[in-house]
């Protein structure tokens, strides 16, 4: 593989930038839509770990640093995996924002992430480091891999890499693109070892910017989501970039469940997939002619899941 072909963060849409941090906490759309409180009587995500690989994380934010894990630099393995972009604190802050009473609350705020830096300020980063990360996160413990990065191309290494997390039952969510309505889903999120995540509105559409293709697997909230950025601040944005953690989050909270319960732990994307399937709404615009095109199997409803569980 060319190591200098490039992966990078999908161009996602900056709404607003907050500084609140030592305000009264904020819950976005995403957690009150789908009455997170009452799903967290269950589990909040106790004992998971979540490899963010992204543009790494910023390790002193108020809101992350006690979910925080130690993670790595792929770029430059000497430095700390420090946020200088705000994609990959905003997705930290999605999946583990303590619930604290300042700023925000994650989806399961007592999962906990590993930072995992493999694309720089600019967003881009080249495959191969991509796939570094993935096999790296896998041999340090991670039980879920969120990557909300992509590229129209294939790459086989990233793909042999994701097998390889399958191989070992640690499951990746990605998120499906942002460049609307298309024939298929950018890279990885199109091969079929990853669960491919699409964005809806807090209308419950689909968002207009969401990639579209038959390998897509679910939605979830993407537009206009309320989270953490660098230097203690807070900003909502919008892209599947958000929609993959939202749901990584889910699974997290999903697996915390079947441990504490001792139930025989899910292995492959299929396991979630068929998981989650039975457990999900259609988009509110679901009047189209390929449902499975533009939806997946619908989105995630992690009350309905849980309903179902003891």
């Amino acid at each position: 593989m060319n190591k200098n072909k490039k992966c990078s963060l999908f161009p996602y849409k900056m709404e607003e930038v907050l500084s609140i941090q030592q305000a009264k906490q904020q819950a976005c759309w995403s957690i009150t839509s789908f009455d997170l409180p009452k799903t967290w009587e269950k589990s909040r995500g106790e004992g998971v770990k979540i490899a963010v690989i992204d543009t790494g994380v910023d390790l002193t934010h108020p809101d992350l640093i006690k979910n925080l894990l130690p993670g790595i630099n792929i770029i430059n393995p000497n430095k700390l995996p420090i946020d200088d972009q705000k994609h990959g604190t905003h997705v930290a802050g999605i999946l583990v924002a303590e619930n604290n009473e300042i700023g925000m609350v994650g989806v399961a705020p007592e999962s906990k992430v590993i930072p995992v830096k493999v694309l720089d300020r600019s967003g881009n980063g080249n495959l191969l480091n991509v796939a570094k990360g993935i096999r790296w996160s896998v041999d340090h413990g991670a039980d879920i891999l969120c990557m909300s990065l992509g590229s129209p191309s294939p790459a086989q290494e990233i793909r042999k890499a994701i097998q390889y997390a399958e191989s070992k039952g640690v499951v990746c969510f990605v998120a499906a693109g942002n460049a609307g309505q298309t024939k298929k889903l950018y890279y990885p999120a199109e091969y079929p070892e990853t669960i491919a995540i699409g964005s809806i509105d807090e209308n419950f559409n689909r968002s207009d910017f969401s990639n579209t293709g038959e390998s897509l697997d679910f939605m979830a909230p993407g537009g206009r989501i309320f989270s953490t950025i660098p230097k203690n601040w807070y900003g909502i944005l919008s892209g599947t970039s958000m929609a993959a953690p939202f749901a990584s989050g889910i699974a997290a909270l999903l697996i915390s469940y079947r441990r504490k319960k001792g139930l025989i732990p899910l292995k492959t994307a299929n396991d979630f997939i068929n998981e989650f399937k039975d457990h999900t709404l259609p988009i509110t615009n679901s009047n189209l002619k390929d449902k499975k095109f533009f939806q997946g199997f619908g989105i995630i409803d992690p009350n309905k899941l849980f309903e179902t569980l003891d």
